[in-house]
């Protein structure tokens, strides 16, 4: 099969276009959170503040595949949370969903894993796309922001691949992104010199609070309100209506980066994920997001940077980063009311 290539402006474009339906169809595109073990401790993510990850069987990952395949799902991205390097059967669900039939795959990662060897066989499998995330110019200020000094391991790993590509004839696209903190603002211009010769795009991105999670991000530099995801300026969030996330333990969560499950609208252990997706509790999210009504979500602190009290969506699911926090908002079911 010949898969497109797709750039990522373009991707980004289509990404954020929707008609806040609350009665959208099950996407075209979602995302599966393979691992939300990191290798890293990046300053502006919600990562670190995990009391425990996981990796997600192979046999849900082929699974989830399969059946969203199956609903009319043609575009993964097969990472969330967490590393996908990781995982050392990357490149074997990259085989998978080709051979399900998906025109695209694509993975973001830190790149300080992706040696040859690993990298290797995911763009041998198809990989559509793969994206680094650089957030420093400079080994020292990388560290910082990092938390570990792998600025130079990075760069080869980067160079590397654009270098199979460039040998094997491969379609993968290479990109790179930068999340522009107050420590590396001046340094856009370094990293550019050093990642622009091996990649089809890179791109400095603004600052956000990791869709509500991290409030403290203020004080890494300017965050601005209706920032969704560093993407669009808006009231109102495109992700309910366009995507979801498998999570490692088998939940479909409406965002990529509920680290704390607050977003969770159901167990796909336990349904089928389009029941999951027109699950009631998933309807009345996508209703309230249609109208821009999120207050006590999660939703409320990314779109307008504030850091109000959260209410989960199911709260049987919750995993909050303070283990003591007790949401009393729940009902017998476990099922949170939202007036």
């Amino acid at each position: 099969m010949k898969y497109p290539v797709i750039d990522i402006a373009e991707k980004m474009r289509e990404g954020v276009i929707t008609s806040f339906n609350p009665d959208a169809p099950f996407p075209r595109e979602f995302q599966i959170d393979i691992t939300d073990r990191c290798n890293q401790r990046c300053n502006f993510c919600s990562n670190w503040k995990l009391a425990k990850a996981r990796e997600m069987e192979s046999a849900l990952v082929c699974r989830v595949l399969d059946e969203a395949y199956q609903f009319g799902s043609r575009i993964v991205g097969i990472y969330g949370t967490g590393e996908p390097f990781m995982s050392k059967n990357l490149a074997l669900y990259v085989a998978h969903a080709h051979e399900c039939g998906y025109e695209y795959t694509y993975i973001d990662t830190n790149g300080a894993l992706a040696t040859i060897d690993r990298a290797g066989p995911a763009i041998d499998a198809g990989l559509g796309s793969l994206k680094f995330s650089i957030n420093a110019g400079t080994r020292e200020s990388y560290r910082e922001v990092h938390g570990r000094d792998d600025f130079e391991a990075v760069i080869k790993n980067l160079a590397n691949i654009a270098e199979y590509r460039r040998q094997t004839g491969a379609k993968t696209r290479i990109y790179v992104s930068m999340v522009v903190t107050d420590r590396v603002k001046d340094e856009i211009e370094l990293l550019r010199v050093l990642v622009e010769p091996h990649v089809d795009k890179w791109y400095p991105r603004r600052l956000f609070n990791c869709c509500g999670n991290n409030p403290e991000n203020a004080s890494l530099g300017e965050l601005e309100a209706y920032n969704i995801r560093g993407r669009i300026k808006s009231d109102r969030c495109f992700q309910p209506f366009k995507g979801f996330m498998i999570t490692p333990e088998g939940y479909m969560a409406a965002c990529v980066l509920d680290y704390q499950r607050a977003l969770v609208f159901a167990d796909i252990n336990t349904m089928t994920l389009k029941e999951a997706w027109e699950s009631p509790v998933a309807r009345r999210f996508r209703e309230r997001h249609s109208v821009g009504d999120t207050d006590g979500m999660i939703c409320y602190n990314c779109i307008r940077n504030t850091d109000e009290p959260v209410v989960p969506l199911t709260l049987q699911y919750y995993r909050p980063f303070n283990s003591s926090s007790d949401p009393a908002f729940a009902n017998s079911s476990g099922v949170i009311e939202q007036a």
